[in-house]
């Protein structure tokens, strides 16, 4: 029975952790929805990301229900809420790990897509939609970059494509493409009118495209995602093992009880 004692405190240890993680993951779910400068946002499709992150706020809230489970029934010695918890478990590991391996296996289409989604925001939706507007302001002012792979491609934006604005041979860049602590005065004078046959002066205008930044920081992201992940689903299967123990034993710790 002492075997059996320890194995319950453990289970409990694991689901508390599970009950951390579940609140934690929600936070982070919420902060990287509300935050527009955070790069995951050119890895899919605005709708697509959003798709992605209510599954994974689905596997969160389960998460924390099923540490729930997990406490209350070694507590109270209910193998269904310990089974219910088993199997809630068992579907957020194979959740975690086939969306892993499916990140892992189209890693290069993610990089071509984010390098095109960039590309796009740039030339074709900064002026028609408000919410990449202000991705992207966001993104150059606070990474300190300007346009996808160089402040030049500001001259290629939809408009000039067209022919639509009065002075097809001149473009305008972004405000947020200024260096910091550039009057006001100054950003506009640079940043307004500029000549498709004249280079920015990168005295006032971040050089860097933000692009290349962007790929570093989704790489880095991912790095830290990928040893996160593998942490928490090794807890997990754990977590698994345990509870498959404690649902065999439990019947016959209730029967030595009676």
């Amino acid at each position: 029975m002492g075997c059996y004692s320890c194995m319950k405190y453990l289970f409990i240890f694991l689901n508390i952790i599970y009950l951390i993680l579940g609140i934690s993951a929600i936070i982070v779910i919420i902060w990287t929805l509300l935050d527009p400068s955070i790069p995951l946002h050119f890895t899919q499709e605005p709708d697509d990301f959003t798709i992605a992150a209510s599954i994974y706020f689905i596997v969160a809230i389960m998460l924390i229900l099923l540490s729930i489970l997990g406490i209350y029934s070694v507590c109270k010695e209910s193998k269904c809420a310990l089974v219910l918890s088993f199997s809630l478990l068992l579907i957020i590991i194979v959740v975690q790990v086939a969306s892993g391996v499916w990140i892992w296996v189209n890693k290069d289409t993610l990089d071509e897509f984010t390098h095109a989604s960039v590309k796009r925001s740039v030339q074709v939706n900064y002026d028609t939609n408000p919410n990449i507007k202000q991705i992207l302001d966001t993104i150059q002012s606070k990474m300190h970059c300007c346009g996808a792979d160089n402040p030049m491609d500001w001259s290629r934006n939809k408009d000039i494509n067209l022919g639509i604005i009065s002075k097809p041979t001149e473009y305008n860049i972004p405000q947020s493409c200024c260096r910091e602590n550039i009057a006001v005065s100054q950003c506009e004078a640079h940043t307004k009118s500029i000549k498709i046959s004249e280079i920015p002066n990168y005295d006032y205008i971040y050089d860097k495209g933000c692009y290349i930044l962007i790929r570093e920081k989704v790489i880095n992201s991912l790095t830290i995602i990928f040893a996160v992940f593998g942490s928490v689903v090794g807890i997990k299967l754990l977590g698994l093992f345990i509870g498959l123990i404690l649902a065999f034993s439990m019947n016959s710790s209730n029967r030595y009880k009676s």
